[in-house]
């Protein structure tokens, strides 16, 4: 398709956008059977308003635009995709707000943007106290964001004609998984094929586990998604252990890049168990999983099992930025809950529904420095970075490196920000290492014990817009902020 750098195409992008609305409504109209159902017909009113405005909205945007021309520009891509990201926040807090489940814009707002950016951060204080069918939108709002938005409209909507590729790098990762042979629509009918079979399956063990069909239809959203958004006040920790196994299971595979459960239903094993990021994803879990387990068993005088299960369901929580907890790690040791915030930094694999700032930047950026060492005791020696048996150009690693430091920076200074507020300092850093890397409870007063529903107004939209910023990993909401985006 030609791309035109000198006019950008607003007819084309706000056509797309229109067309995601639409897309969100028709999601918005599954939570009507629960209300029937659950017999809680008073939430028919403000569900059907909230159903009507994103419908008519993009009904209203599609016709509008539908005369547009069909090139488009880099800048629409990025442009696309943070609208949609904010409009889509705003939409899914309809429910909560007309329904006065959460009678605060912004606390609304905050919980609709938590769901769709998988966050699993809360300002509720009382889950269980909410209609079903509104905790079945809740979860819903995970399992939508989980794979993505624009990646979910791609897979069903293979006419509208989007340039496919672009807005799929935009939407996974800033590192590109690696790319199959089919055209970029059929990869995102193929992940979410792979999406709703992983969620189907855990929905099943968990049935199995004693866990009820709506709660284990809801958990298993929030699961697939690293979402973090239970049914129950005490999250996971109110199943069985049976169930907490099967949840610490489905979220260590939803924390792998999504394209190498591809390669395992395809039977390429040898693809899977080679990768790099893949090898270290699951080291650094096992690791952290098995430090975490002797220091509960001999520091806590826990039994073997209950320490081995607590440790790694929290770890594996952790690390694929999924959020759920079955203990509340802040009432352990200063290493213990030292040991898992430093995990908040690791995040989960690129390509697959976790947050953070993922594994393969890590392994990027140690062997850039470990080579940087070597060249400086060796100048003559040729050092070259490789990932997958494919050598990491210069710029590439640069680039890796680049990002580590921007997302450390915007900690430090969202941390900042929230402590000028008047937010305690250890809460500040909780919340926004949390909020930036999708994973939901933090430290201090956002514990896995508390919520956010003491977070000032300010700081809670502040928290909302790192959501949004860490789910598109920085740069594209950067970059639409700066002056030279708007430049002709």
């Amino acid at each position: 398709m030609r791309r035109d750098n000198t006019k950008m195409n607003y007819k084309y992008a706000f056509n797309i956008v229109g067309k995601i609305l639409m897309v969100i409504s028709f999601f918005m109209m599954t939570v009507l059977p629960w209300i029937f159902y659950f017999d809680e017909k008073i939430l028919l009113h403000p569900l059907i308003i909230s159903i009507s405005i994103p419908l008519l909205s993009g009904i209203f945007i599609y016709l509008l635009t539908s005369r547009h021309s069909k090139t488009i520009h880099i800048k629409e891509e990025y442009l696309i995709v943070l609208i949609t990201w904010l409009l889509v926040s705003i939409v899914g807090s309809l429910p909560y707000y007309f329904s006065h489940a959460i009678p605060s814009e912004v606390d609304a707002l905050f919980e609709s943007a938590s769901g769709f950016t998988t966050t699993g951060s809360s300002v509720l204080t009382d889950i269980e106290s909410l209609p079903k069918a509104i905790l079945y939108w809740r979860s819903l709002t995970n399992w939508i964001g989980g794979m993505g938005i624009i990646v979910l409209v791609l897979a069903i909507m293979p006419r509208m004609k989007i340039p496919a590729y672009q807005f799929f790098q935009l939407e996974s990762s800033g590192i590109m998984p690696d790319k199959f042979k089919p055209r970029t629509k059929e990869i995102a009918r193929r992940l979410w094929l792979i999406y709703i079979l992983l969620t189907v399956v855990d929905i099943g063990l968990l049935m199995l586990s004693g866990v009820s069909f709506f709660d284990s239809l809801c958990q298993a959203f929030a699961t697939i998604a690293t979402g973090g958004f239970s049914t129950k006040n005490a999250s996971i920790g109110y199943f069985s252990p049976m169930a907490q196994y099967v949840t610490m299971i489905f979220m260590l595979l939803s924390g792998i890049n999504f394209t190498l459960h591809y390669y395992a239903l395809k039977g390429k094993f040898n693809i899977v168990r080679k990768n790099t990021e893949f090898r270290a994803y699951i080291a650094i879990i096992f690791t952290a999983g098995i430090i975490l387990t002797l220091f509960l068993f001999f520091q806590l005088d826990a039994g073997f099992e209950s320490a081995f299960r607590d440790a790694f369901f929290q770890v594996i929580s952790i690390i694929t930025a999924t959020g759920f907890a079955t203990a509340d790690y802040l009432q352990w040791h200063d290493f213990a809950w030292t040991f898992i915030f430093a995990l908040m930094f690791i995040g989960a694999s690129v390509g697959s529904t976790g947050g953070g700032i993922k594994v393969i930047r890590h392994v990027i950026a140690y062997k850039s420095t470990t080579n940087f060492a070597r060249k400086l005791l060796h100048p003559q020696a040729i050092t070259r970075i490789k990932i997958n048996g494919h050598t990491i150009a210069d710029d590439k690693a640069g680039a890796v490196l680049f990002f580590i430091v921007l997302y450390l920076i915007v900690f430090v200074t969202g941390t900042l920000i929230m402590s000028f507020m008047g937010v305690d300092f250890k809460t500040s850093m909780g919340s926004v290492i949390t909020t930036m890397g999708g994973i939901g409870p933090g430290i201090g007063a956002v514990g896995p014990a508390g919520n956010f529903a003491g977070i000032p107004t300010a700081g809670k939209l502040l928290l909302s817009a790192l959501m949004i910023m860490g789910r598109l990993e920085l740069l594209t909401f950067l970059i639409v902020l700066t002056p030279s985006f708007w430049k002709p």
